[in-house]
């Protein structure tokens, strides 16, 4: 997820609770153009997104063409949606936090276009801003980690301490506990969203602590090969990351954004599409989950798998408490829930999180 500028996080919370005017919008022939902030390839966020396109591509029988690398920056996202408009395309999609304002400003300069921006805060009447609920594919990697470990020590790295990073660490830990308690997980923020050279310092110095699973919610898997190296366990982030690391890698947390942009397209078609403003996508539309569980036993699979299908049911939440931070204070009461709000304002992190939000 691509979230950089850090400040007025209070302020983007209540723009995400808010939902955007209903509006339809038809498309006898949508022309779809995507505008990616890394590269096609990039091994994480953008090849997740990538694939979307793709599918579209192949659903909707056209060509789809993208921009990459398009900064965190008004003015040149706007300039690159411009250019598709200008010439014809009417559906933008694009993925980032960062895109936020702009996509704001250029879905209420083009009132006839449709826009989404994956991970974005901003919504109106023709733009929807969707993210996965991530945390359910966190809270079941963070049990394959608790089935896997020996050391009960496990490390993770993240972009920010910004609340949907601290809800994957959160869950993660949550997971584990639950299936191994007194297992503790030591986190690092790396500041960047890609940085595989440090990514693969920290890895090193994870292990050296005495971590056996090496968990990243980073864009690269750098993280994972040491882990390979060391003969450690590994989970991988928005793709599939089993071909960096296939001897020890136990799953990976993925995105399938076709699931939500498909339908969402077609939908645009039949004149039927309307704004959901910040809608989350759980693991029962398949836009987020898990990949296929390794090297853990078939027992514990099936228990994990358990716990899935509780998700897609809707009878199961990593969030009930009690949940307790840090300095021991209670953060979810026994048998509550957070609310949407309050997830999206999470600010902690859990008891048996080790490291700091610096």
């Amino acid at each position: 997820m691509k979230l950089k500028r850090i400040a007025g996080l209070a302020l983007a919370a209540l723009t995400i609770a808010a939902p955007a005017a209903q509006a339809q919008i038809k498309l006898e022939k949508p022309k779809v153009a995507f505008i990616f902030l890394g590269t096609a390839t990039d091994g994480g966020w953008s090849q997740s997104q990538n694939a979307a396109r793709l599918a579209l591509a192949k659903a909707e029988h056209e060509k789809v063409p993208y921009v990459e690398n398009v900064p965190e920056q008004t003015n040149k996202v706007e300039q690159a949606v411009d250019l598709f408009i200008n010439h014809g395309a009417n559906v933008i999609i694009a993925g980032s936090y960062g895109y936020s304002d702009a996509m704001l400003a250029e879905a209420k300069a083009h009132p006839q276009v449709a826009f989404v921006n994956m991970a974005g805060i901003s919504s109106a009447p023709n733009l929807e801003s969707p993210y996965p609920k991530t945390y359910q594919g966190w809270y079941l990697a963070g049990m394959s980690a608790g089935y896997a470990t020996k050391s009960k020590q496990l490390g993770m790295m993240l972009g920010f301490p910004i609340p949907d990073v601290l809800w994957d660490i959160n869950a993660f830990a949550l997971g584990a506990q639950a299936v191994n308690p007194g297992t503790i997980v030591h986190v690092a923020f790396v500041n960047s969203w890609s940085d595989p050279v440090k990514e693969a310092q920290i890895s090193a110095a994870m292990i050296q602590q005495g971590a056996d699973v090496i968990a990243t919610d980073m864009d690269s898997p750098a993280a994972l090969v040491v882990a390979e190296k060391a003969g450690k366990y590994s989970i991988g982030y928005q793709v599939d990351m089993a071909k960096s690391a296939p001897n020890g890698i136990l799953t990976s947390v993925v995105f399938h954004w076709e699931k939500e942009l498909v339908p969402a397209v077609a939908a645009m078609k039949a004149g039927t599409w309307k704004s959901g403003g910040t809608p989350l996508y759980g693991i029962d539309t398949g836009v987020v989950d898990i990949t296929k569980l390794q090297h853990i036993p078939a027992d514990d699979i099936a228990k994990i798998e358990a716990v899935r299908q509780k998700m897609i049911a809707g009878t199961f939440s990593p969030w009930t408490g009690p949940i307790t931070d840090q300095s021991g204070k209670v953060e979810v009461a026994a048998g509550q829930e957070p609310s949407v709000d309050d997830l999206w304002n999470m600010n902690y992190l859990v008891s048996n999180v080790k490291g700091s939000m610096k």
